[in-house]
């Protein structure tokens, strides 16, 4: 089996169940070529689940789930994934030479902070650092905040970015040390959307480091994987006399997704009785007294989570699937796309899209249904007429 030249840097990555790590496997296999991965020993906050070491497969020729202190954005946390990390590649590279080529991925912020302190020793590596979402601002503009001690990883940094013709940050904001020092010295950007890469471009205050990003960026949405994955373990059947509208993720106040409560309350009880909203879930304790207390028990069914294998087989199952954006204030441009839609994507399933205007999950054109955000008369009128006219017919998918 031939020895991997590309090292893979990515905090959270299977067999850990986290969004970051499926995209990170995703865009291993769409790449076909031979890697070595480091990524943190992520049991404190994320179960295992061994069917996603299917998604690379044997691409994935070494792997290591270094035992580092696990946070999302903790300067300590950086600091031990940084250390055990390093020590792990050295040991790598002692046996078959440097890596010609690095890719990182963040979220989270640790992925981008290794694959910089091996740029700043390895230059001649070919560094490809993706973003799923910006860094140092979340969705309402706001900026985000955690602080980066003076040490030896700050000075490193610090000098790979002047090396680089470049300013480091004043900041003690690690959030924004880690743009920056990607920025700096990755040699080419991954961005999922248009809209992301322009924000997060915007928020460079260095316009020459800004330029660089732009010349070096491509937009590329998060990959769906083949429709072999669709049927590869078996799935529970819904209930064949309803219309079967699925939404798996959380209830979040940014997104307004709670609204379709409301909505299925709101309709006629002939017509709610035909339909059925299966929701997935991270705590669906949580949500359950919401749909007693609406009166929604006969077509609200809450769970957990389910394996992402299942989840993409139930997605084929179900008669329609809800996406819904995240909602940024009015005036602050929102530069995220669900990462959900990828998956959706390779389904046979029709999707509902609940988007917010100019949005980059707006701007396609590939639902059966859309409606605006925070819009409850627009989630009741979708909703009647599946119970009146049934489920929409089923897409045609290109194969994988």
């Amino acid at each position: 089996m031939d020895a991997a030249s590309t090292l893979v840097v990515s905090y959270c990555f299977p067999p850990y169940s986290d969004t970051a790590g499926i995209v990170a496997a995703k865009r291993v296999r769409e790449a076909g070529v031979p890697v070595d991965v480091i990524c943190n020993a992520m049991d404190a906050i994320r179960k295992r689940d061994a069917s996603l070491t299917r998604i690379g497969g044997d691409l994935v020729r070494r792997f290591a789930a270094v035992p580092s202190r696990t946070a999302f954005s903790s300067d300590r946390s950086v600091r031990d994934f940084v250390t055990a990390g390093l020590a792990r590649v050295d040991a790598w590279e002692s046996v078959q030479g440097p890596y010609e080529k690095l890719y990182s991925r963040a979220q989270f912020i640790h992925s981008h902070f290794l694959a910089a302190r091996y740029k700043a020793a390895r230059p001649d590596v070919e560094w490809t650092a993706e973003f799923s979402d910006p860094l140092s601002h979340d969705v309402m503009g706001h900026t985000r905040t955690s602080p980066f001690g003076a040490g030896f990883l700050m000075d490193h940094l610090s000098n790979g970015i002047t090396a680089a013709g470049f300013t480091p940050p004043e900041s003690d904001n690690i959030n924004e040390w880690c743009e920056v020092a990607a920025f700096a010295l990755a040699d080419h950007f991954l961005f999922t959307n248009a809209l992301q890469r322009d924000f997060m471009v915007d928020h460079c205050h260095d316009r020459a480091l800004a330029g660089r990003v732009l010349e070096r960026a491509t937009v590329s949405p998060h990959p769906t994987l083949p429709r072999e994955f669709y049927s590869l373990v078996e799935s529970e059947t819904p209930p064949a006399d309803r219309v079967n509208v699925a939404y798996f993720g959380n209830f979040y106040a940014n997104r307004g997704v709670d609204l379709i409560l409301d909505a299925l309350a709101a309709l006629p009880r002939e017509q709610s009785a035909r339909l059925m909203l299966h929701v997935f879930t991270a705590s669906p304790d949580s949500l359950v007294p919401a749909v007693e207390r609406a009166g929604l028990g006969h077509c609200v069914r809450v769970g957990p989570y389910v394996d992402y294998l299942e989840f993409l087989a139930l997605s084929d199952r179900m008669d329609l699937l809800l996406v819904n954006d995240a909602v940024a204030p009015e005036g602050v441009v929102n530069p995220f796309l669900p990462s959900k839609w990828s998956d959706y994507a390779g389904s046979t399933t029709p999707v509902w899209a609940v988007v917010q205007e100019g949005s980059s999950l707006d701007a396609l054109d590939a639902f059966a249904f859309r409606t605006p955000v925070e819009h409850l008369s627009g989630l009741t009128q979708v909703l009647s007429q599946l119970a009146l006219g049934g489920a929409p017919a089923r897409r045609v998918t290109t194969p994988g």
